[in-house]
């Protein structure tokens, strides 16, 4: 019987050893650096967070009357879009049939394919001034990116305020 010597011994406690610490220590120096970065919250149980909103000012809410009634009478007259590089931009007259002078429009774009469903919808505010009782109209309002899909625009009034 051949006698093994010390060297192969060693080699053969040696090899598992070295497997296992390549197997250990990255472990224990990414365990490391998430404690160093203080990452390891995810650990501790979250605390329940609450929140309260209080009314500071009354302005921006429509005195007697509600913010829906007011949009009723808002209309989009006119709506016309094209897109430029994928961007889409409107020209688009609205017309404000109420008493009332309105400072901010908030209008939503949906942008419907062949077939007529919805691919897109965005939601815009328009900060151009509607005086009381006219038509205004509103050049070169880019809503941002489309799809090439895109074949149609449906305009809808959402809120307004004075």
């Amino acid at each position: 019987m051949p006698r093994r010597s010390k060297k192969s011994r060693f080699k053969k406690v040696l090899i598992p050893v070295l497997k296992w610490a390549a197997a250990i220590v990255p472990v224990c120096v990414f365990i490391y650096i998430l404690y160093y970065y203080k990452q390891l919250d995810f650990l501790h149980a979250r605390k329940d967070l609450r929140s309260q909103t209080e009314v500071l000012t009354t302005a921006d809410s429509l005195p007697g009357r509600p913010a829906d009634e007011l949009a009723a009478k808002i209309h989009v007259v006119k709506n016309e879009w094209h897109p430029v590089g994928g961007i889409a931009v409107h020209n688009m007259v609205i017309e404000n049939t109420s008493a009332n002078p309105v400072k901010t429009t908030e209008v939503e774009f949906k942008y419907l394919n062949d077939v007529q469903a919805v691919v897109a919808s965005k939601i815009v505010t328009i900060k151009t001034s509607l005086p009381a009782g006219k038509s205004t109209k509103i050049s070169g309002l880019s809503v941002g990116y489309v799809n090439n899909s895109v074949v149609g625009c449906d305009v809808k009034v959402l809120s307004v305020r004075m």
